[in-house]
C-alpha cells in the first residue's frame, strides 16, 4: 500500500468512500479536503488559511486525502502523493449519486459537516446540482494540464473510468478483504470546490497514467 494517496474527481465519483477504505486497508490518517476548506455555515475558509492547511498535513507521512480543489492545492498536495487516483466516472453515475445523496441529505435535514447542514437554500445558492452536471467535463480539461506541470506532477497516478475499474483496482491493491459499502453511495458530499481553471482537451489514456 502506498504511504500518501490522494483521491481526486467530480463530486459523486466516489472519492470518500474509496479514500475510507485504502486508509482503513494501510493504517492511514484520513482527510476530507471539504474539512478544511469549509467553515460552520458553509462559510469558506480564507485562500491562504487552507493552503497552509492542506501544506501541514502533507508534510506528514501516512496519510490518504479525499478531495480535488484542483487550482489551488494541487501544487502543495499532488506533488507530495505516491499515487494520484483520479476517479473519472461517466457523468450519470456520479451526478445520479449527487442527486441521490442530496434528495437523502434534506429529507434527513442531515449535518453534512460540523455546523454545515444541507438545505434547499444552500442547494439553490451554491449550484450544487449544475455543478455535479458540469465538473466531469471541467476535470477531463484541467487534471492531465495540471499534471503537466512539474510542480503538481505525483509519482504515480491511476485513472478509473468505471466501477468496475475501481472495484478491480481496489482489489489488485492488497491490503484485507473487509465489508465495504458501494462505492460512491455513502461519500461525503459537501458543497463542490470552485471550478477547476479550463486547459487543453484531454488527451491522457488507459488506466494508468505515467
Amino acid at each position: 500500500m502506498a504511504e500518501r494517496t490522494v483521491v481526486v474527481g467530480a463530486a459523486g465519483a466516489g472519492k470518500t468512500t474509496l479514500a475510507r477504505e485504502l486508509a482503513a486497508r494501510g493504517g492511514a490518517r484520513l482527510t476530507d479536503l471539504d474539512s478544511l476548506f469549509w467553515g460552520p455555515g458553509w462559510s469558506r475558509r480564507p485562500a491562504a488559511e487552507f493552503r497552509a492547511g492542506v501544506d501541514r498535513l502533507a508534510a506528514g507521512g501516512r496519510w490518504v486525502v479525499a478531495g480535488s480543489y484542483l487550482p489551488q492545492v494541487a501544487d502543495v498536495l499532488w506533488r507530495r502523493a505516491d499515487v494520484m487516483v483520479w476517479l473519472d466516472l461517466p457523468r450519470r453515475v456520479s451526478f445520479a449519486r449527487v442527486a441521490r445523496r442530496t434528495a437523502r441529505q434534506l429529507l434527513r435535514g442531515e449535518e453534512v459537516l460540523p455546523g454545515c447542514r444541507q438545505s434547499l437554500r444552500a442547494v439553490w445558492r451554491d449550484g450544487l446540482l449544475g455543478s455535479a452536471w458540469r465538473d466531469p467535463a471541467r476535470f477531463r480539461a484541467a487534471v492531465p494540464e495540471l499534471l503537466s506541470r512539474p510542480e503538481c506532477r505525483p509519482a504515480r497516478v491511476v485513472r478509473l473510468r468505471s466501477t468496475r475499474q475501481v472495484e478491480r483496482w481496489l482489489r489488485a491493491s492488497g491490503g484485507p478483504d473487509r465489508p465495504r459499502p458501494a462505492l460512491g453511495e455513502s461519500g461525503g458530499g459537501g458543497r463542490p470546490p470552485p471550478a477547476p481553471r479550463r486547459g487543453p482537451p484531454n488527451k491522457t489514456g488507459g488506466d494508468a497514467v505515467g
